[in-house]
Formats: C-alpha cells, structure tokens, sequence
C-alpha cells in the first residue's frame, strides 16, 4: 500500500477514534450524571479518555512528519503515462516530497537565483523600472516567489531535483494528481537534459524556462483529459488563486509569468504534434531567445558572441513595454522587428541599445518611447540602431 493510501487510512482512523472518544466523553458525562457518580470518578475518567485522544492525535502528527521527511510514493501509473506521453524514461526514481509553505518559499527563491543569478533579479527590477516596464513600486523578488507558491499544488526544485507538494496534498483528487503530473513531467526532463550550467542573458533562461513549463503544461492537459474520459466527470480546474494575484500585479509581470503557459505550451504543443523527434530536440537544442518562442515562423535571431552573459529586454520584453501604450498589435509589429538590444547600468546613467530590422521601424521604436514618461531621457536613431540614455536617481 503506498504511503499516501496509508495516511489517508491512518488519518480516517484517528479522525474517527476521536470522534468515537468525544462521543464517549459526553455519553459518560449523561450517564454517570443520571446515576449521580462522584465527581472524582468523572475526573478520573474524563482524564482518561482525554489521554487516549491526545496519544491518538500525537501518532497522527507523527506519521505526518514520517511523510514530509521521507518520499512519497509515486503512483506508477503516472510514471508510465508521463514517461510514455513525453517519450523519456527516468534514469533515477522520481522523487516527490511533502513541503510546508516555508520551504516551498525558499525552493521558489532557489529556483529565482539559479536563474537569474543571486542579485540577478534586483538588477532586472532596477534596469525595468529605469526604462518604464515596470512600475517604480513593484519588488520583483517577493512577487515571483508569491506567484511560484501562491495556492500551488506542486513546485520543482531545481536545486535538489525533487517535487515538492503541500502538505495537503491529496493523491485522489483529480487537480492534485494533475499537479503530480506537471511536475513529474519536469523532472523527467531534467534527469534527461541536465540544467545548463549558465545563460548568455536573462532572455536565453526564460526562453528555456517557457520550454519546460510548456511542454509540462502540455503533459497535464493531455492527463486530465485522459482521466475525466476514463471517470466519465466533466471537471475544469477552478483555482483561481494565481489568477487573482496576478491580477494585482503589472501588466509586464502578468505577461512575463504567463508567457511559459501560454506561448511556451504553443511552442511546445506544436512539436509534439509535428513528431517525436521534434518534440524532444526542444530539450535537446532549447530556443536562445523569448523571440524564437513568439515567432518560430521568423528567421531566429543569432545570439551574442559574448563570453560574458549580456542583459536584455528580448522580443518578450519589448512586447511588453510597449503593449499598454501602443496596444497589442504595433507592440507586436516592435516584437517581431527587434533584431538585437543590449543595455549596461554604470553610476549614472542607463546606457541602452536596441537594433531593429530596417530604419523605418527603428523611427517608430522611437517614437513608441516618447509615449513612455522616463525622466532624464535621451534617445538617438541612426539608420536602423537606437542609443538611448537615461539618467539614474540616487535612491537605488
């Protein structure tokens, strides 16, 4: 019997021996006050079953805590389906654990700093909301740990290479066992195409980032779909918790945090249905850039020859800047036509330089950047390059 059917059969047992043990309580206080009995045979007693109620909650967390330290056991039925599904094997046993919200907090953080680098994010928050993608209030950080662990049914740690789940979690249910999927679906990938160990740019890791997610994402729907036909339920996944907190935050962020489920399950939906062989060379040779992922019609753009990582918007990011105030279209129309930016921050100022594909779209970036107020700004064109400087306030 798996660890998590024995929990469940504990847990059912102790909530019933203690219901069984109040109910006794009670009936003894009824009859021993209709037959008039002592005082000190009622405290007697009441003391008794108050120990026999205690030591049964007390195993109860006990097995709990067994649980959370050890691993759980998977269901091998979705071992082979993801394993079939995604065309892999796991070299090792899959891993999932129990994980209370502390260290499902750090895992996120982890996650952030292996991608982005152990200040990465604090750069990125300071170069966003100097160039306007970001509003000046916003902390990066404690958001994208709020939206990686906001009403989550399972996370991936890259570090470790576990899944942890909460410790709620409830293998029969319909969402949790999605969840299990998604995330088993995540380390199988890994075991087969290890973590590379560094990016040219931010833009290469959430590029590599949306891949993953989105042929997981990809992985769950299919699973879903397979068990409501096979229990005959019409089920959708009605948690909204992330939806609201994303609803709260900018529309930058809401884009960048949706990009892996959206445009990353597109991209990854589509090699699955194109061959096998297409789907796994996206984990073999992953995109280089978020511009790849948007537009795999277009000729990809050839990455820096840089050793040292460089730091970008991206086509993701240009999307995004200028979609609240160009609208979704000409936000596009920029997207598609970026051909290339880089920017540095010294003391002073923020130097940026963006390369479109032909002089005229390189004028309406321009123009498309005189609708963003940016204090301390100056913006130069020269065929189908832009330089832009701003100057930086001293409260960083």
């Amino acid at each position: 019997m798996s660890a998590e059917r024995v929990f469940q059969v504990l847990l059912c047992s102790g909530l019933l021996a203690g219901g069984w043990l109040y109910g006794k309580y009670w009936k003894k206080a009824a009859i021993s006050s209709d037959h008039g009995e002592s005082s000190g045979e009622l405290r007697s007693q009441n003391a008794e079953l108050t120990r026999e109620l205690d030591e049964t909650r007390d195993e109860l967390a006990q097995i709990r805590s067994l649980l959370a330290q050890g691993s759980l056991a998977i269901p091998e039925d979705l071992i082979a389906f993801v394993e079939k599904d995604s065309g892999m094997v796991f070299p090792k046993a899959p891993i999932a654990k129990l994980a209370s919200p502390d260290i499902f907090r750090n895992a996120a953080e982890r996650n952030l700093e292996l991608l982005f680098g152990k200040d990465g994010v604090e750069e990125e928050q300071h170069a966003w909301t100097t160039i306007g993608l970001l509003p000046p209030n916003d902390i990066l950080r404690a958001q994208w740990i709020a939206i990686e662990t906001s009403g989550t049914r399972g996370l991936f740690d890259l570090r470790s290479g576990e899944i942890l789940l909460p410790e709620d979690f409830d293998p029969l249910s319909i969402p949790d066992s999605g969840a299990l999927v998604h995330q088993l679906a995540r380390q199988l990938q890994i075991q087969n195409h290890p973590f590379p160990e560094s990016w040219k740019s931010t833009d290469e890791a959430r590029a590599w980032l949306a891949i993953h997610r989105g042929a997981a994402s990809g992985v769950q729907s299919r699973y879903l779909r397979r068990r409501a036909a096979a229990e005959q339920v019409d089920w959708e996944d009605k948690s909204d918790d992330r939806e609201t907190l994303l609803l709260q935050l900018s529309p930058s962020i809401q884009g960048v945090a949706n990009f892996p489920h959206l445009e990353g399950a597109d991209y990854a939906k589509k090699a699955y249905l194109e061959s096998r062989d297409a789907y796994l060379s996206i984990f073999r040779t992953p995109p280089l850039s978020t511009f790849k992922i948007l537009y795999p019609h277009l000729e990809p753009i050839k990455p820096s020859e840089t050793k040292e990582p460089i730091q970008l918007l991206g086509a993701l990011g240009i999307r995004l800047l200028f979609d609240p105030y160009l609208g979704n279209e000409a936000a596009d129309e920029l997207a598609q036509a970026w051909r290339g930016d880089r920017y540095q921050i010294d003391v002073s100022k923020l130097n940026w330089q963006v390369t479109m594909a032909t002089p005229e779209l390189a004028q309406t970036f321009a123009r498309g950047l005189q609708q963003i107020e940016v204090e301390g700004r100056s913006i130069n064109v020269d065929g189908s390059h832009i330089d832009i400087s701003i100057s930086l306030k001293n409260d960083r």
